[in-house]
């Protein structure tokens, strides 16, 4: 007998409500051998900075100004590139301006915009007041520049995707510096819709001079919501603001979260976990690691906040980040709604080393090397998994990719290229294979979506409270099917800006009359865009906690459409 069953893929993303407290929880203890993979799998030609996944198998690459391995059509050293991950080859793309310490967020329509960056050099103008643009979905796609496209000049400034498919560019600097300063600090932001340039003036956001030093790269969460408001929980130093853009007002502040500075230099990584339907889509941000002080031996925090933004009367409650302290941390959410921690530092702060090349003094040392897995659901720390062999600090990045693999590449803490050093500039690209894909089960196959039997060579366009059709082959005898779309969202410096999951009604199932191994599912798309913001998004069905062979790249639109 065949037993099968169907949920919204379950993973509580809620933090308790109650005073700041320690967790009583500790790592798991290792009873096996540890999990995981590593492999070493190309090379990137280009230094990844940033980088974000633009379709199923394509990832964008963009660094600062430095004499990379290729170069663009131009003769310039290349800034960019296109990493394919199934043939890992290198497409340099062609830049102008300056794309160091930038940031980057998809428009609803499903292009990339880009602002921000630094001073010129290497044959390249300044980019602290450009704005780029590239459609991933262009036969040949490319960037598109306007160098005096921003209002003003910025330098480490937030971006995220808003519920109206415009995109909020936030914060920075004026200048480069390595903790923002009154002269340089920019407390703006500034709204883009993909019709056109933003508002004349930008817009002043005063808590970004309340939180200075600390509030470079400040941490941006769109908050979901069933009133029609584009609500954002902006977290920078040790304080967070929910902040309604709609009237321009805070709506509230959280209390101080304990422990440190969570934002740049002295980074940490905030994430919003997993949004529930069952729950009605409560939020709940989790801050973790960072520092106290600017000290290159000063070690990294070693404790999580968890709180619910909406919540006026919400406190933090603490964990301990599996027992070890990370500084620039990169977090990626995994199809089974778990949260993967890897990269960074056990010691010190952002920055590039000071001293020569022969003789540096790194400001980050003490690489964490193990990755950790956190599941929101019982609140428990998997650190039982195998070390990666690369250090990844300053400048190091993760994302999730389609066959449920994570991508994971950088690190350059210096500011020119230097190999043959204690952390050289990596190229190095590594794909994790995370525990789901060890454990023998088979996996389930993607067969169609919305009536489309060939996947991944166009998104398919999909729309709020649509009820879509999918059709898999799942992987086991007594299958537990749950299923999330997930935005991966634009990863730099420990941020990942626009990143949300957000799980699904199975609505319905049917077995196939002539094979029980295929299915019919009937999945429910979120209900409104403050869950999830309209763009690009990835469809990811699983079997008992074992991702499909791929996911399937959506379009989430704010009108209807027929399929």
């Amino acid at each position: 007998m065949r037993i099968i069953k169907f949920i919204s893929i379950l993973a509580l993303g809620i933090g308790l409500i109650g005073l700041v407290s320690a967790s009583p929880l500790r790592p798991r203890q290792a009873q096996q051998a540890p999990l995981g993979k590593w492999d070493i799998v190309g090379d990137s030609q280009v230094a990844a900075m940033h980088i974000v996944l633009a379709s199923y198998k394509d990832i964008y690459i963009i660094d600062k100004l430095e004499v990379n391995k290729i170069k663009q059509a131009n003769g310039n050293p290349a800034i960019s590139a296109i990493y394919d991950i199934e043939t890992n080859q290198v497409t340099p793309l062609d830049l102008t301006t300056d794309t160091f310490c930038s940031a980057g967020s998809f428009f609803g329509n499903g292009t990339l915009f880009h602002g921000g960056g630094a001073e010129n050099g290497l044959g390249y103008n300044p980019g602290y007041q450009t704005a780029r643009f590239i459609t991933p979905t262009d036969p040949n796609p490319n960037w598109i520049e306007l160098p005096d496209g921003l209002v003003t000049d910025r330098w480490y400034p937030a971006m995220a995707t808003l519920p109206s498919g415009d995109v909020l560019i936030m914060g920075g600097a004026l200048k480069g510096t390595g903790k923002n300063n009154a002269n340089f600090n920019n407390p703006t932001y500034e709204i883009w819709s993909a019709g056109g340039p933003p508002q004349p003036q930008p817009v002043q956001f005063p808590f970004l001079v309340d939180t200075m030093p600390f509030n470079l790269y400040p941490f941006v969460h769109v908050m979901p919501n069933f009133e029609n408001k584009q609500l954002i929980f902006v977290f920078a130093n040790t304080q967070g603001v929910l902040f309604d853009l709609g009237t321009n007002t805070a709506v509230s502040k959280t209390p101080v979260l304990p422990g440190g500075v969570r934002s740049y230099p002295l980074s940490g990584n905030s994430i919003l976990l997993p949004l529930k339907p069952s729950l009605n889509y409560k939020p709940t941000v989790m801050i973790c690691g960072g520092n106290t002080v600017m000290e290159i031996t000063s070690p990294a925090i070693a404790s999580c906040g968890r709180i619910d933004p909406t919540d006026p009367n919400a406190q933090w409650e603490m964990d301990n980040f599996g027992g070890t302290g990370r500084v620039m941390p990169d977090s990626v959410l995994l199809p089974d709604a778990k949260v993967l921690y890897v990269n960074g530092a056990g010691t010190g702060f952002a920055g590039f080393h000071r001293g020569t090349k022969d003789n540096p003094l790194y400001l980050n040392d003490n690489p964490t090397l193990t990755p950790f897995i956190y599941d929101p659901e019982t609140k428990e720390w998997n650190t039982n998994l195998v070390p990666s062999t690369v250090p990844r600090l300053y400048h190091s990045v993760a994302t999730l990719v389609s066959d449920g693999r994570v991508f994971v590449t950088g690190s350059n803490p210096q500011p020119n290229v230097e190999v043959g050093t204690k952390f050289p500039t990596e190229y190095r690209v590594e794909m994790f294979t995370p525990p789901y894909l060890q454990t023998g089960l088979a996996r389930p196959i993607i067969n169609s979506v919305a009536g489309f039997t060939t996947l991944n060579t166009q998104r398919i366009d999909v729309t709020y409270q649509q009820s879509v059709e999918v059709k898999i082959t799942k992987g086991q005898t007594n299958s537990f099917i749950t299923a999330a779309i997930i935005h991966h969202g634009f990863v730099t410096h420990s941020q990942s800006f626009s990143r949300k999951y957000v799980m699904l009604n199975v609505k319905s199932a049917q077995f196939d009359p002539n094979d029980n191994n295929n299915l019919t599912l009937n999945l429910e798309m979120p209900p409104n865009p403050s869950i999830l913001p309209p763009g690009p998004s990835y469809l990811y069905i699983l079997d008992n906690g074992v991702p499909a062979t791929y996911s399937v790249a959506l379009t989430l639109g704010l009108t209807t459409t027929t399929t």
